[in-house]
């Protein structure tokens, strides 16, 4: 069975956040990850439409990568311990999408689902089963769904991006949660060992204590200047154990 993981790493003019900075070092440690299990490795650098942000590229995946079985999809800022078991093997059911609840800021989730249920009229999105869309796993069965939301956002791209503009409650994030729950999509939620959010208002982060609760370590929801650099001294700390 052919396995692919990728991330995204596409600096756009004018974007305040070094996705490429950080990735060169995170991605040591999911190279390290894809040559203990066999699994290859895959970085989108380069925009792949001229509207929006990056966040939405990563639904393009069948179109640049199209012959794997499973894929598993990390954002940038996700650096993988050195023992993390293979998440393919301990989540092993095609025809699921596999991610983690987002529940960290729920006055977040809350406001951003309300924000977008304008452009979603008629679909009720539960918070309860809100996602965060920085860890997904997923196979061939779910090609349709992936290449259908790309269209989406494909034809209502300016109108989409004017909006987060407005309305500031994410990007693709809370309308991949609304056209999962509209499309029925089967899924499975993983164990938040395998994307540990919000870590700073878990207060998990600069006591280091995530080192030994979780396998994939996400870096989202703190200042970006703080975020580069604790990612870079992490790894100076850590780089020995991936050796």
């Amino acid at each position: 069975m052919k396995k692919l993981i990728y991330t995204l790493a596409v600096n756009k003019e004018k974007r305040e956040v070094d996705d490429a900075g950080i990735h060169e070092v995170t991605k040591q440690s999911w190279l390290h990850y894809c040559k203990k299990y066999d699994i290859d490795f895959y970085v989108i650098d380069k925009p792949q439409f001229d509207v929006g942000t990056p966040h939405w590229f990563r639904y393009f995946i069948f179109d640049l990568k199209p012959d794997y079985d499973r894929y598993l999809y990390i954002d940038s800022d996700v650096m993988v311990h050195w023992d993390s078991p293979d998440i393919f093997d301990y989540y092993n059911e095609l025809e699921k999408l596999y991610v983690v609840r987002d529940n960290s800021g729920l006055s977040w989730v809350w406001e951003s689902i309300n924000a977008y249920k304008q452009l979603f009229e008629g679909i009720d999105l539960d918070w309860e089963r809100y996602f965060n869309s920085g860890v997904q796993l997923f196979d061939q069965s779910h090609k349709d769904l992936y290449q259908s939301f790309k269209q989406f956002y494909i034809d209502n791209s300016e109108s989409i991006f004017d909006f987060q503009k407005q309305v500031r409650k994410g990007f693709d994030q809370t309308p991949f949660n609304y056209f999962n729950t509209y499309n029925n999509t089967d899924i499975h939620f993983m164990s938040e060992k395998f994307n540990l959010v919000h870590m700073a208002r878990k207060e998990i982060l600069q006591n280091y204590y995530f080192m030994d609760m979780g396998w994939f370590w996400h870096f989202n929801g703190i200042p970006r200047d703080f975020q580069d650099g604790f990612i870079k001294q992490l790894w100076e700390k850590v780089k020995k154990n991936y050796e």
